[in-house]
C-alpha cells in the first residue's frame, strides 16, 4: 500500500535548539519562586534539586516536567501549589526552548509533503508534553503542517518503545505500513519506529553514515521528496 503519512523526530531533525537550556530555565523558575512564593531561590539550588530528583527516578523512562518540578520544589521546601507548578513548568519550557530554529530543509519538505497530501506528525522524546509544544510549533510557523505532536511525556514511555509511534499513527488514522518515520538517532528513532512496524529513515546531517541494514540513510530532508515520489526500494528491507 502507498505511503500516506510521514512522522518526524523533532530535535536535530525538524529543529535545532539554542543556548544553555537547563541553566536558563532554572533562572526563569527561580525568579518566579522568589517573586510568587516568597522564598530565597537560587538557580543553582534549583538545578541541584532537579538533578537529585531525576537521579532518584531510575525506573521512570519518560519523566514529565510538572512531576519533576513538583518534586524539586518539595525537595527544596518551597510552598508551591499545583498552579505554581503549572506556571513554573510553562516558564521552564519557554526558557529551555528559546532560540529554537527550524532547519531550512525541514520547513521546505513539510510544506511540500503537506501540499502533496501527506499526513504529518512529530514523535519526540521530551520531558514536555504536547500541550507545551503547540504554542512553539505555532510560533515557528509549522502548525499548518504538523497534525499531531506526541512526546514521551504524554505516553509515559520513551522511544525506542513503540508506544509513542502508535499514538501518533492512531491520531493520524494510519496503519504502520502506511507511514515512514524520519529521525537522527538509530538507537531510539530507528529502533522504535521499526518496533512499531514503520519504515525507518535515518537523517545523518553530518554525512558520516552511507549505508545501513534495514533502513535508508539520507543527509538532507529534501531527499524525501524523491524518495516518496519513486517509492521505497525493497533493497532497504522495506
Amino acid at each position: 500500500m502507498a505511503i500516506r503519512g510521514v512522522l518526524f523526530d523533532w530535535d536535530g531533525t525538524i529543529a535545532r535548539g539554542g543556548g544553555e537550556r537547563v541553566p536558563a530555565a532554572c533562572v526563569a523558575v527561580a525568579a518566579y519562586a522568589a517573586r510568587e512564593l516568597g522564598v530565597e531561590a537560587s538557580p543553582a539550588d534549583l538545578e541541584r534539586a532537579l538533578d537529585a530528583v531525576v537521579s532518584h527516578r531510575p525506573a521512570d523512562p519518560a519523566p514529565e516536567i510538572r512531576a519533576i518540578l513538583g518534586q524539586a520544589f518539595t525537595w527544596l521546601g518551597w510552598p508551591a501549589s499545583a498552579g505554581d507548578v503549572e506556571a513554573a513548568a510553562r516558564l521552564f519550557f519557554e526558557a529551555a526552548c528559546r532560540g529554537q530554529e527550524v532547519y531550512d530543509d525541514a520547513r521546505a519538505i513539510l510544506a511540500s509533503l503537506k501540499y502533496r497530501g501527506y499526513r504529518l506528525g512529530v514523535v519526540a522524546n521530551s520531558i514536555f508534553p504536547a500541550d507545551s509544544w503547540h504554542p512553539l510549533v505555532n510560533s515557528l510557523g509549522l502548525a499548518g503542517y504538523i497534525e499531531t505532536f506526541v512526546t514521551s511525556a504524554d505516553i509515559g514511555l520513551a522511544k525506542p518503545s513503540p508506544s509513542p509511534f502508535r499514538r501518533a499513527l492512531a491520531e493520524l488514522r494510519l496503519q504502520p505500513h502506511e507511514a515512514i518515520f524520519v529521525g537522527d538517532t538509530p538507537a531510539t528513532d530507528i529502533a522504535g519506529a521499526r518496533a512499531a512496524g514503520l519504515r525507518a529513515v535515518l537523517l545523518d546531517r553530518r554525512g558520516r553514515q552511507r549505508e545501513a541494514a534495514g533502513y535508508l540513510v539520507i543527509h538532507r530532508l529534501s531527499a524525501l521528496a524523491d524518495l516518496l515520489g519513486e517509492g521505497l526500494s525493497p533493497r532497504y528491507g522495506f
